[in-house]
């Protein structure tokens, strides 16, 4: 049992010492963007990138935010997947009443069996590009962008050894049931390591044409499952640096549910699987870390049943460091976003403090996660469902227009098929 204890120790207390490492980067990051260190202004001419497969719950604000952006030379094109797509008249219904002189809506016009959706609108929205764009940016559905998301996110593209650009997702829900306070759990710590391993978030991204012009991008995108993981990769490739915006910190206030968390959970650490470099170390880290602390707990209870009250003073010590350091590091973090968001004129609540009460299931979700992530081959999402053999082999079993209720997916899934 002593055996088993020690390397558990051994490792909460480095995951904590890690997490307080790259939680200073963090907030450091954070503290220049708020002393107004900002680069001179810069706002070349910009196409921004909507692609749509279903009406998110904010889709109006996504649109009103992006139709309404302090920048003076900007286009966008959004791009449904089909025509049949109940979005794609509720797009149009809104730009009859809210026009903007430079956005187009289109239908993708050839679908690939071999990449993601979102992979070949982008594609779509590349290839006709005129030369005077320098810029190409793109966002999620579910992101509301503020009125300076495009010139916060350009920035750092005027320095020509940065080629790639990048905000962040924080949650912030409005609601606190299990499956939103482990999401919220996990997104946190997991927006720490995303920053200090410069990990590319799709939800708002802008790239310079020393990227986007480069044939690799096109090549590569049309045999992957996501685009974001591997602009790191691209970027390292092309002598490019890849630069997070504290700026565009975006806040998504959705609640969700536990199932739906773990898929949501599963596809993330899966798209770290197939694209970043560092995978290794973050399923190590993050799978080693959450066994530790649960046999440790485990533990704590034979130890008190046998009196040896040194260890379980050491076991309550080390996982109240570890806990510490992530909880102090999140909480320094959150209190930077608020100041930020509430620039913006947006407030948002905290989350209660029941919320340390699902620090065990998140542990536990985690680990499903990492492990479904590991074994999965069969994705799902909104109603299309993919077969993901390896990072370059991506095929779509099963299509079709989307529609809110969807039962004819879950009659083609096969009862042994592990499907996210």
């Amino acid at each position: 049992m002593y055996l088993l204890a020690i390397p558990c120790l051994l490792m909460l207390v480095y995951f904590g010492i890690m997490y307080l490492y790259w939680g200073r980067g963090c907030l450091r990051l954070y503290e220049q963007n708020r002393s107004g260190a900002d680069l001179t202004e810069y706002q070349p001419p910009a196409i921004v990138l909507l692609p749509l497969r279903g009406n998110d719950p904010f889709l109006i604000h996504c649109l009103e935010g992006l139709l309404n952006q302090e920048y003076p030379e900007y286009s966008v094109k959004i791009i449904v997947d089909h025509v049949e797509d109940p979005v794609f008249q509720f797009v149009n219904q809104y730009l009859e009443q809210h026009s903007h002189p430079h956005c187009q809506v289109s239908v993708l016009e050839s679908r690939s069996e071999n990449c993601g959706l979102k992979n070949q609108s982008l594609l779509q929205g590349l290839s006709d590009l005129s030369e005077d764009v320098e810029v190409v940016a793109w966002l999620d559905a579910d992101v509301v962008p503020h009125r300076t998301w495009l010139r916060d996110l350009v920035q750092p593209l005027q320095n020509e050894q940065v080629g790639v650009a990048s905000g962040i997702r924080w949650y912030a829900p409005r609601e606190a049931n299990v499956g939103t306070l482990v999401r919220y759990i996990w997104n946190s710590a997991a927006v720490i390591q995303m920053l200090a391993m410069e990990i590319v978030w799709g939800g708002s991204v802008a790239v310079s044409g020393r990227v986007f012009r480069n044939p690799r991008l096109a090549e590569a995108w049309s045999k992957m499952m996501w685009e974001d993981t591997y602009l790191n990769t691209l970027a390292g490739q092309l002598d490019q640096k890849v630069v997070f915006v504290p700026a565009v910190t975006m806040v998504n206030e959705e609640s969700t549910s536990l199932k739906s968390c773990f898929q949501f959970m599963t596809r993330q650490l899966m798209n770290a699987r197939f694209y970043h470099s560092r995978w290794l170390f973050i399923c190590g880290l993050g799978l080693f870390s959450a066994v530790a602390e649960l046999t440790l707990i485990a533990q704590l209870g034979l130890f008190l049943n046998q009196g040896n009250l040194p260890w379980v003073g050491m076991i309550l010590g080390v996982i109240a460091f570890t806990s510490g350091s992530v909880g102090y590091v999140v909480y320094r973090l959150d209190l930077q976003i608020r100041r930020l968001i509430a620039k913006r004129g947006v407030n948002v609540e905290r989350l209660p403090l029941t919320a340390v009460f699902v620090l065990i299931p998140t542990l536990l979700v985690y680990c499903a996660a990492l492990l479904a992530a590991r074994r999965t081959e069969r994705i799902r999402w909104r109603g299309v469902i993919y077969n993901a053999a390896a990072p370059f082999q991506i095929q779509i079993v099963h299509y079709e227009p989307y529609q809110p209720a969807k039962k004819s997916v879950e009659q083609t899934e096969q009862t042994n098929s592990s499907i996210i």
